[in-house]
């Protein structure tokens, strides 16, 4: 019942935020533009003159993007509001008060884990929900030819994204303050990119140090793994188009992740769950 109060609260104070506001607008806006996007691009004269092998690398081009950039705010805005989530309270000391209740400091924490995690993933599944409304309607065929059973694993796997990002910058957000710890987790998640493109680049010149680089920032930073991993399952390259669309993907393109990669990423996301428990049990707040 505690956990479940300090959820609540966590999920009011966060939708009452400028930050969470400002990225709906922003999120309406990028729906907008790619909306507008599909209204021109695959529909103008210049991609219905590629020819059947041209015109489908251009449909998934623009999917692609959209799933991409959607990745970005979704990562963006679970930075920005969980950044501060109690290292703000930390440094105004309204975390004092909160402690002097009959409540235990890992119920503090994965109370506002949960708090955000529920608003993150609501998020999360509208922004899906829209991208693959707005794309059937135009009748992009990357989207109008999903099966349930893939539109059911990249909806777990977007949803897996801001989790994996939120167990972190808890942690983050009980050991340093709150813009420190924003910036940082920015750079974490750009480390991930910059990890995927650097085994695409290994594998295109056969260099083994450099997929061991890749794999290595990988590792500290899976989240890429997560979402490129969904995108493979949500637009599944035609055998023309997959070499030029491992190039253009603005997220590099590595080999696909395997099931132990994922329980990797499982005991990364509780061990830096279990971490912050524990640096804020032991922490001094008086």
């Amino acid at each position: 019942m505690i956990i479940a109060a300090i959820l609540i609260t966590t999920l009011n104070e966060a939708i009452r935020k400028r930050t969470f506001i400002i990225m709906g607008i922003v999120t309406f806006l990028y729906l907008v533009f790619w909306t507008v996007m599909l209204n021109y691009f695959p529909n103008t004269s210049v991609t219905h003159g590629m020819g059947n092998q041209f015109r489908p690398f251009a449909i998934q081009m623009v999917t692609k993007m959209g799933f991409q950039f959607s990745a970005m705010l979704i990562a963006l805005l679970t930075i920005m509001l969980g950044s501060g989530a109690i290292a703000s309270e930390l440094e105004s000391g309204l975390i004092q008060g909160i402690l002097t209740r009959p409540i235990h400091r890992y119920q503090f924490i994965l109370g506002k884990l949960g708090g955000l995690v529920l608003l993150a993933c609501t998020y999360a599944t509208l922004l899906f929900t829209s991208i693959l409304v707005i794309g059937a309607l135009f009748g992009l065929s990357t989207i109008t030819s999903l099966t349930f059973s893939q539109i059911l694993s990249g909806w777990l796997l977007y949803l897996l994204l801001p989790v994996a990002v939120l167990c972190v910058t808890i942690f983050g957000s009980v050991t340093f303050k709150a813009v420190p710890n924003g910036i940082l987790m920015i750079f974490i998640y750009i480390l991930g990119n910059v990890g995927g493109m650097v085994e695409m680049i290994g594998q295109y010149v056969n260099n083994n140090s450099v997929i061991g680089t890749g794999i290595f920032i990988s590792l500290v930073s899976p989240f890429q793994t997560i979402y490129s991993t969904m995108e493979r399952i949500m637009v599944p390259n035609s055998e023309l188009a997959a070499g030029a669309m491992a190039g253009a993907s603005l997220s590099g393109s590595g080999k696909p992740a395997s099931i132990w990669m994922f329980l990797y990423i499982a005991i990364y996301m509780l061990g830096f769950v279990t971490l912050a428990i524990r640096k804020f049990s032991r922490k001094d707040i008086s």
